[in-house]
């Protein structure tokens, strides 16, 4: 994990920065004494070429971005100005030109409680890398070149953060010198998007021929061949996508200043053909370097359920780094992850307060609608499932058919009413009705709960603690994944089929391979339960739901539905969730309207991507706003 660098070098920085002139593309005087002093030895050169990586959005918990909470698989309690969870203002419709909580593209004039990443100075700064890393004094080829590939990678990764959240993008080739003169360089366009697509993958590919394949024990979080070759690969599926590829519904007058597109309007299949080569290049690179599926081998021996579960829960919260095979990248970064572990962890004693666990950060009632039946299927879709009431209380359990009968992954990530639940190195049952200790207090005010019935299970580790007495905190301490291998796998298999129309031999092995860490039958043999392996639209959808399934609670429902285009359907209503204010089974198994503190709002077009700042677009006037903004 990257360590934070001593205080002689974040002044440097501080010193550059303010000598800088303009918002996204500040400028570095050359020749300064400061940044002379900064290559004059490899030591405090590798640590400048460590704070190159401070400028990676943070994607854990509810508070630095929106992809966590903002998702529709996650989401925290029904109180809390915006200020305080920023991501509520892209739910609520409350982000504009003039009012963004997330600066990315800028940070200055943003309102109280917005996060700041400022990703352009982080490109400045891995340029000025490349410009000086040929004068540090004796430094070997193996090691320059790692940092090149360092560099690079990081420059390609922050142009796709700004694709990711606002589409198109500004590119910026290279270091601007104070005294440039060229209007196109000093004000730039924004470039169709295929053209951003271009000028990141071809990065990432000169950054994985320079970097090795992993790191060492004491730069873990730094960038490797592997992990440039699996954002790659997310680049490419993304460009495939239907926001993005011949998207005339959405995108048919979103044009440069001379009137070109800046979305393609003419569908592509030979994308997804790209996107399905660079996930088989990634995954073949892994596995060649040792990355593989995370399994316990404690639970090898147990049934097939039992392992799953177990699986797939301690994938996130057992190994540490070294040893997780499966994270090709992570942050190391545990702020959010305690926060997740603090706001999202079981309430475990009476009366409610707030210096304990309290169940805030919780799974959406529309994430628990998601998972598979125990056979691997949609619970439509299974014969053993489809016909029954889900919503109905079973008497002898005492919970919901909707909790009965479902797949390892849900039991590990999720816990529910009447549900096992481990914490505070105790097991123990969940009880989430109004006045039980899990459940509603009755009080609006009390802003630490449960807002759909549910508490958080995956990132919970049952040595998380709380003591009363000294009212401190016993985290457990593992890495968030930023990719991991199993999203290769999945899609693989997506672009297989978008290209082909079916899944190949591959495409199948891929699947049963994250299928079979989970404790489910392969993809074929499930399917055999319910007439055969689907066609079409449908066999699209499930694909979607294997990959909302597997990947939920980790920041990518944010980004999925929105490059599948169905973000609008997902989040542009009223979530639901269980009658939180009955205290007997029967009220509380009632589905309602879930309580919020704003009306969900989303637009379309418009709600796809954050707008630019007004303010730079005011700075310069080649550039154009997104659409419905």
């Amino acid at each position: 994990m990257i360590k934070k660098l001593h205080h002689r070098l974040l002044v440097l920085l501080a010193a550059i920065s303010a000598a800088a002139c303009t918002d996204y593309l500040d400028v570095l005087p050359e020749g300064t004494p400061e940044l002379r002093d900064i290559f004059k030895t490899e030591t405090q050169a590798e640590k400048f070429l460590a704070t190159l990586y401070n400028y990676i959005p943070n994607v854990t918990g509810y508070r630095p971005m929106p992809d966590y909470c903002a998702g529709g698989d996650v989401m925290t309690g029904w109180v809390g100005a915006v200020r305080y969870f920023p991501y509520k203002s892209l739910l609520y419709n409350e982000e504009s030109a003039t009012t963004t909580y997330f600066g990315m593209w800028n940070v200055k004039g943003n309102p109280s409680g917005s996060q700041n990443y400022d990703l352009f100075k982080g490109i400045r700064y891995c340029y000025i890398l490349l410009d000086n890393v040929d004068k540090v004094p004796g430094l070997d080829l193996k090691t320059r070149n790692q940092w090149i590939g360092e560099a690079k990678f990081l420059i390609a990764y922050y142009h796709w953060q700004l694709m990711s959240y606002y589409g198109p993008t500004v590119i910026v080739e290279r270091e601007i010198g104070q005294n440039e003169t060229d209007e196109a360089v000093i004000y730039p366009e924004r470039r169709p998007y295929d053209e951003c697509v271009t000028f990141v993958t071809r990065l990432l590919d000169e950054a994985a021929a320079l970097m090795a394949a992993t790191q060492p024990a004491g730069k873990l979080g730094r960038a490797t061949s592997v992990a440039a070759k699996a954002i790659k690969a997310r680049v490419l599926l993304y460009a495939a996508s239907p926001l993005v590829n011949g998207n005339s519904e959405f995108y048919a007058g979103f044009k440069d200043k001379s009137g070109r597109h800046l979305i393609a309007q003419e569908y592509d299949p030979e994308k997804w053909e790209k996107a399905r080569t660079a996930a088989q290049e990634a995954i073949a690179l892994a596995e060649e370097n040792g990355y593989k599926l995370y399994e316990n081998p404690t639970a090898a021996a147990l049934p097939d359920a039992e392992r799953g579960e177990i699986n797939y829960h301690d994938l996130f919260v057992e190994p540490t780094w070294p040893q997780n095979p499966e994270y090709l990248w992570a942050s190391g970064d545990q702020t959010y992850i305690r926060n997740v572990q603090f706001r999202g962890g079981a309430r475990i004693e009476d009366p409610y307060n707030t210096s304990s666990f309290n169940p805030y950060v919780v799974p959406t009632f529309e994430l628990v609608e998601t998972y598979y039946s125990k056979n691997g299927l949609p619970m439509d879709a299974d014969p053993e499932t489809k016909g029954l009431d889900l919503y109905k209380m079973d008497p002898d359990k005492e919970t919901a058919l909707l909790h009965l009968n479902r797949e390892p992954r849900f039991y590990a990530s999720v816990g529910y009413d009447r549900g096992p639940y481990e914490i505070n190195n105790q097991s123990f049952t969940l009880h989430c009705r109004k006045g039980e200790r899990q459940g509603s207090t009755g009080n609006i005010a009390h802003e630490y709960q449960s807002c759909t019935g549910y508490v958080l299970k995956k990132w919970i580790h049952r040595t998380l603690a709380y003591d009363k007495g000294s009212q401190q905190y016993t985290y457990r301490e593992y890495p968030f994944p930023l990719i991991r291998l199993a999203e290769l796998y999945l899609s693989y298999a997506e672009a297989d089929f978008e290209y082909t129309g079916s899944l190949g031999s591959q495409s199948l092995v891929y699947l049963n391979k994250v299928r079979k860490r989970a404790g489910l039958p392969d993809f074929e043999v499930s399917w055999n339960r319910a007439g055969g392996i689907p066609q079409g639209q449908k066999l699209r959808d499930v694909l979607h739901q294997e990959r909302l399934i597997e990947l939920a609670m980790e920041a990518r429902w944010f980004h999925d539905i929105r490059r599948w285009k169905t973000a609008g359907k997902m989040l542009g209503h009223t979530p639901k969730s269980w009658n939180l204010e009955a205290p007997d089974g029967p009220g509380f198994y009632q589905v309602v309207n879930m309580k919020e503190s704003g009306t969900r709002t989303f637009i379309t077009p418009k709600s796809y991507w954050m707008a630019i700042p007004l303010s730079q677009i005011n700075i310069n006037q080649n550039l154009v706003q997104n659409p419905g903004y």
